[in-house]
C-alpha cells in the first residue's frame, strides 16, 4: 500500500502568492494617509505665516537640506500656486508624480500577486543620489538662489 506524502496542488496553492483587488486595500491605504496629512497640516498650519524650525540641519547649521521647503511646497501645491510650490522645493515636486507612478506600480504587482520589491539598478541608484547631492549643493550656493527655499516671515 502506497501512502500519499502530501497534496501537490495544496502545496502549490499554499506557495502562490495572494492575488486580486482586496491586495490594493494597503497602497490605497498608504495615499488615503498621506492626503489626509497633508491637508490636516494645509488646514492647520501655514508655513509661510508661522516660522517654526522645522529642519534640524538649517537649524544646526544655516545650511539647507534637500527637504528644506518640502512643507511650504506642498502648501503651496495645494493651494493651488503649482509656481511657488515649484520655488519652495523644486526636488519634492519633481518626486511627488513618480512616487505617484512608483506606488501605482506596487499596486498592480500586489492585485497580481507578482513580487512587490522593485529592484533598483546600480547606475540609477548612484545617479538619483548624485542628482539629491547636487541639489543640496546648488540650493546653499547664492548664485543659484533661485533652488533655495523661501519664507515670506518677516517679509
Amino acid at each position: 500500500m502506497t501512502q500519499v506524502v502530501g497534496d501537490r496542488r495544496g502545496a502549490a496553492a499554499q506557495d502562490a502568492p495572494a492575488r486580486g483587488p482586496r491586495r490594493a486595500l494597503l497602497p490605497l491605504a498608504v495615499v488615503v494617509g498621506g492626503l489626509a496629512l497633508a491637508l490636516t497640516v494645509q488646514q492647520v498650519f501655514d508655513p509661510f505665516r508661522t516660522d517654526i524650525p522645522l529642519c534640524a540641519v538649517h537649524h544646526l547649521t544655516g545650511l539647507y537640506c534637500p527637504g528644506c521647503g518640502a512643507i511650504r511646497g506642498v502648501h503651496a501645491l495645494l493651494a493651488g500656486d503649482l509656481l511657488l510650490a515649484l520655488r519652495s522645493n523644486a526636488l519634492i515636486m519633481v518626486a511627488m508624480p513618480v512616487t505617484a507612478l512608483l506606488i501605482g506600480i506596487w499596486t498592480r504587482h500586489r492585485i497580481q500577486g507578482r513580487s512587490t520589491t522593485v529592484p533598483l539598478p546600480r547606475p540609477l541608484a548612484i545617479a538619483l543620489l548624485a542628482a539629491i547631492a547636487l541639489f543640496t549643493v546648488l540650493r546653499n550656493v547664492p548664485a543659484f538662489w533661485f533652488i533655495a527655499p523661501i519664507s515670506y516671515i518677516g517679509a
